[in-house]
């Protein structure tokens, strides 16, 4: 299969490894033609008689003449289908011309998030009607509990995710990695626990705290207002699965949720320590109990002196 035969079409800076993982995330079971493109953009780089049904830009800056040459991809008059276009930018690109770039374009996503965000937007230009998710099976052998610093936020996301079929509830964002779960029920085998977690990066403990969570629990969903590359790297070096910017779409989020249960192994979420209460003391042994002695006494002879401390 050749370029001009497959549904999607990538361009962007492929010497950039970021800009890789981005392409590596769309679904390469539908055929993925990527063009490393790190400066203008061509002029037409697909056959207009067959054109692919979705187009990926990443672009570090929006430019007039790259605007011009975008708004002639899309031609009116051309009587074949137009591509969908989705547009990755990175922070250096400027508001006036993001406003310009948007007119242009089907939907525009943050690079720092894009990977996690694409395989569902793309499914759904393509096709709304081939997406689907988990078996309502697995929905209900999941538990989702979300943390998040605003509780209204918190709130909004366990109705979201109760909406889907999930079984979510808000716990304290305290809770997030500060030690055993005591204070909450223990999941039963057979349950797994997906953790949504507002993540307070302006805390300097807050990777520690997610790694920790996510060792005791399993995949966790970060979510991190103006999040960019350095705190999605250090987020998914510390053990996350997912990130997400804030405010976030609910369809980006349970689409991230549906592919977290969906190819995450059963054998891979961790199973629960099994807490049992303290035991009493065995009774102490019935001779020493009717001589009143204890066994960790110090046993003295009954003759002979005691024994001396020398000078």
């Amino acid at each position: 299969m050749d370029g001009a035969e497959r549904p999607i079409w990538f361009l962007g800076d492929l010497d950039d490894p970021w800009v890789v993982s981005i392409a590596a995330a769309l679904p390469e079971s539908s055929g993925v033609h990527r063009l490393h493109n790190p400066g203008d953009l061509p002029e037409r780089p697909f056959d207009g008689a067959r054109p692919p049904r979705v187009i990926v830009l990443h672009r570090n800056h929006l430019t007039g003449p790259d605007a011009e040459r975008l708004a002639a991809w899309r031609d009116a008059k051309n009587p074949r289908p137009v591509p969908a276009l989705i547009l990755c930018i990175s922070p250096y690109v400027r508001y006036e011309e993001l406003e310009r770039w948007s007119r242009l374009v089907d939907l525009v996503l943050w690079e720092a998030t894009a990977r996690d965000v694409l395989p569902g937007q793309v499914d759904r230009l393509r096709d709304a009607s081939q997406v689907r998710g988990p078996a309502a099976s697995d929905r209900g052998a999941v538990r989702i509990e979300v943390a998040a610093g605003d509780r209204e936020l918190g709130l909004a996301l366990v109705e979201a995710c109760r909406a889907a079929g999930y079984r979510a509830e808000a716990i304290e964002e305290r809770e997030i990695g500060e030690g055993p779960r005591s204070r909450r029920p223990a999941a039963s085998q057979g349950q797994r626990v997906l953790t949504i977690w507002e993540v307070p990066v302006l805390e300097p403990s807050w990777a520690h705290r997610l790694e920790r969570r996510a060792l005791q629990t399993g995949p966790i969903l970060a979510l991190a207002g103006f999040a960019d590359r350095t705190i999605v790297a250090a987020a998914r070096a510390s053990g996350a699965t997912a990130c997400l910017d804030l405010p976030c779409n609910l369809d980006d989020l349970l689409d991230v949720i549906d592919r977290i249960v969906c190819s995450t192994l059963k054998d891979d979420w961790p199973v629960p320590a099994r807490l049992d209460p303290a035991h009493a003391l065995p009774p102490l042994p019935q001779r020493a109990a009717r001589r009143g002695n204890h066994p960790s006494a110090a046993q003295w002879p009954d003759r002979g002196p005691l024994p001396r401390i020398p000078p």
